[in-house]
């Protein structure tokens, strides 16, 4: 009886072997190039995680700085190669915000994987325009198929882990988020009297003009800090003098709202030759 049931299982399964259709499965061949987006967005000991985008704020740069590069990482699937090999990236206007030649310059032409390498990145230079003391400005980079590479990866998971459900990315487009806006320091009142009232434009000559930044204003008043009230009447007469020669050789430093740039009433400067 053992043995006529163990054959009974053996025919069964061969029926169900026989029986079941032959199905292609399409895989990933080693001749394919894939590329696709990708930028590492921190990691622990187990886990890496990954974004589509890049946020910059002016506000951390020295108020000398006038511009920034970013750069978009681009990484590969497939073998690498011993030549170098083109990828087409594109700007998405219908997408981005920011103005080429007036906030960003690129040159797509010279987007490539090196000779020996798996990923590059696409470098885009931001300028520090004044309309970001306002608004932040969104640039969209889009890739596209060409002879060397296909996108793949439309979209992917934004974590390495497995078992995290994470959120999804794009794999063909990257957005670049930049501005500098700034929200009115709580030590600015202690020199109202010396520089008037606060206005972002106002608020970056003062930092330019007497090397402070938006930090020093974090820790003002405090011991040794490069704020302080002290200092207030050196830095209103250094800035009402930077004003002064502005408006003396024909550019007048004027506020967003198109009024002349004035401090407080003991630092007035003399616009008289506009009126």
């Amino acid at each position: 009886m053992r043995i006529k049931f163990v054959l009974s299982a053996i025919a069964l399964s061969l029926i169900l072997l026989w029986g079941c259709e032959k199905k292609e499965i399409e895989v990933f061949t080693t001749n394919d190039t894939g590329i696709y987006f990708q930028r590492g967005a921190g990691y622990s000991s187990t886990t890496q995680n990954y974004s589509d985008s890049l946020t910059y704020s002016f506000v951390s740069a020295a108020a000398t700085e006038t511009y920034r590069i970013l750069s978009a990482p681009v990484n590969t699937m497939g073998k690498v190669a011993d030549y170098d090999r083109p990828f087409k990236v594109v700007v998405d206007e219908e997408a981005s915000t920011a103005i080429e030649g007036v906030h960003y310059t690129l040159d797509l032409d010279t987007c490539y994987i090196p000779a020996g390498a798996s990923s590059a990145n696409v470098r885009v230079t931001f300028f520090r325009t004044e309309d970001l003391l306002d608004k932040e400005i969104r640039l969209v980079l889009r890739l596209l198929d060409n002879d060397y590479f296909t996108c793949y990866f439309e979209e992917y998971k934004s974590t390495n882990s497995y078992t995290a459900t994470g959120v999804q990315l794009s794999g063909i487009s990257f957005r670049f988020i930049v501005s500098e806006m700034y929200s009115e320091p709580w030590y600015w009142s202690m020199g109202t009297s010396y520089f008037g009232p606060w206005t972002a434009k106002k608020y970056t000559i003062v930092n330019s003009v007497c090397n402070v930044t938006n930090d020093d204003w974090a820790v003002a008043g405090q011991t040794g800090a490069k704020v302080s009230y002290g200092r207030f009447s050196f830095f209103a007469r250094a800035v009402q003098n930077y004003l002064q020669e502005q408006a003396d050789s024909g550019n007048p430093v004027r506020e967003a709202d198109g009024s002349y740039m004035q401090l407080g009433s003991g630092y007035t400067v003399d616009y008289s030759a506009y009126e």
